[in-house]
């Protein structure tokens, strides 16, 4: 999603992320629910929907069934790997679940790929280590 400016790129992933959850969720990604769980209000979710259609990364009519592209559940994969990434270095470092959860999903937009690999590669190493110590 290079090119696209950067406010626009993370509200796209907030949506495609949020839908691919509801979906793993086995629940319906429906209008209403989208707005609950993004914390906006159904006309934006309808409004914004509709802009994800015409990019191709959802599969959507009116009152129809929310369904990710291949180009969509592409961003949405990334994105779910990136924030169990940030959330599990997170919690090596000490920080509670439940804030490596939040702050988890505002770093995960933002973060260079140089900084996901290091961070895999700090992440491995620790494993490595508390492996050899028991």
């Amino acid at each position: 999603m290079l090119g696209v400016p950067r406010r626009a790129r993370r509200r796209t992933e907030e949506y495609l992320e949020a839908i691919y959850e509801i979906i793993n969720r086995g629940e319906r990604p429906g209008v209403r629910r989208l707005a609950r769980e993004l914390g906006v209000k159904p006309s934006s979710v309808l409004e914004y929907l509709r802009k994800l259609c015409r990019e191709g990364f959802i599969d959507y009519r009116s009152g129809g069934e929310i369904k990710l592209t291949d180009k969509g559940l592409e961003v949405a994969r990334e994105m779910q790997r990136r924030h169990q990434l940030i959330k599990e270095f997170l919690i090596l470092l000490g920080v509670s679940p439940s804030i490596a959860e939040e702050d988890a999903c505002y770093i995960e937009h933002g973060v260079h790929e140089e900084t996901l690999k290091r961070i895999t590669e700090f992440i491995k190493k620790i494993k490595r280590r508390s492996k050899l110590c028991l």
